[in-house]
């Protein structure tokens, strides 16, 4: 298996090993049988990712969009019953990119749990399977777990414009605490919620590390039960080697109209960028379907083969190269004589250029010599 593996790019490797992965745990492959309407994902246009959705007109007039987002059409699609439903995917979304502005087809791979309770055990699972999809691609990252009960809730007491709370939250992301403080004395709010804000804000480290500090603060029932939803993740992945992988950063914010509860974003040491996203979604369940609850992640497989390239030492194990003008029969059993032996055979008039191979026969007079290796 290893070696089938070496041969595959990235991102085939970890679509195949992330599938394994999801399936061990009980998660049901999810495929997209169709387009959605335009109008589904514009109404939904916050939830988006992307600027942009790439539409089109099928055959009966109705307009038509490639998908620019899986989770909204899993919530509407997926089968639900009395249990929980665990689902996985891989498909490709189409978003604009902010560089080109143009759009971009997205490999990814992710998982969704939908139902009418998700509970802790649940959040944790997730977490874990989040942690391990990042140990896939490489043993050196960071999974930044956030609780949207801390900075968003108290942003939502402030009675200040909704222009200074996206500024706000800007300098939360960007960690800029000296703007922070700036953006909250002109809107008026007190010194004692201004600095208990810059104090969340600056929350980061280890689970276990942080939640002494970050409980200390929590000042309403919100945040006190999500401290103990932290308190609960923390203790049951105390044993796991993944534990010292999950950081807390309050600074990971996500949309307050469709996320409630754990949020997080995961990170590898070669990608400039989160390459997986995730968080607890209950708000747009709800949304599209009555009594719902979610949480899932996604991982964003296009640009890992760029990050973590292949070096692979031949292209092939063999090549043959033949004149065409040799009309032998005989080489193309020969030639599957060698794959049905396990080997991988290249078929050429001349050597391509750059291309290593182990070994290099020359077809002649129905026969095979063997040459210099390329």
């Amino acid at each position: 298996m290893d070696e089938f593996l070496a041969t595959l790019s990235k991102e085939d490797s970890l679509t195949y090993e992330l599938s394994m992965l999801y399936k061990q745990w009980g998660y049901k492959e999810y495929r997209m049988a169709k387009f959605e309407e335009y109008s589904f994902y514009s109404d939904n246009r916050d939830f988006l990712s992307g600027k942009g959705i790439l539409a089109f007109n099928n055959s009966y007039g109705r307009l038509m969009a490639l998908k620019p987002d899986i989770t909204l059409s899993i919530v509407k699609n997926a089968k639900l019953s009395g249990a929980l439903t665990k689902l996985y995917y891989n498909e490709s979304v189409f978003r604009m990119t902010d560089s080109s502005m143009d759009y971009k087809e997205i490999k990814q791979t992710g998982v969704e749990v939908l139902g009418s309770k998700i509970d802790e055990y649940l959040v944790t699972e997730v977490l874990m399977l989040a942690a391990k999809s990042l140990k896939t691609i490489d043993k050196d990252f960071v999974l930044c777990v956030s609780h949207m009960a801390f900075i968003p809730s108290l942003l939502a007491e402030l009675d200040i414009s909704a222009n200074a709370k996206k500024d706000m939250i800007n300098c939360i992301k960007g960690k800029n605490i000296h703007d922070l403080r700036s953006i909250c004395e002109k809107s008026g709010v007190d010194s004692e919620k201004t600095e208990l804000l810059a104090t969340l804000a600056a929350v980061n480290g280890k689970m276990e590390d942080v939640l002494p500090e970050l409980c200390s603060l929590a000042c309403n029932n919100e945040m006190k039960n999500a401290c103990a939803e932290l308190e609960f993740i923390a203790s049951s992945l105390k044993k796991s080697d993944l534990a010292d992988k999950l950081m807390i950063d309050l600074s990971v914010l996500s949309n307050t109209e469709y996320y409630n509860g754990i949020i997080f974003q995961g990170y590898v040491e070669k990608a400039p960028s989160a390459v997986l996203t995730g968080g607890r979604y209950d708000k747009l369940a709800g949304k599209i379907r009555e009594n719902t609850q979610a949480i899932g992640f996604a991982v964003y497989l296009d640009n890992l083969n760029f990050y973590y390239k292949k070096v692979r030492e031949f292209d092939s194990d063999i090549l043959i190269l033949f004149d065409s003008s040799d009309k032998s029969v005989s080489l193309l059993s020969l030639v599957e004589s060698f794959v049905d032996k396990g080997f991988s055979v290249r078929v050429e008039h001349t050597i391509p250029d750059g291309y290593k191979a182990k070994t290099v026969y020359s077809f002649e007079n129905g026969a095979l010599r063997e040459v210099s290796a390329c």
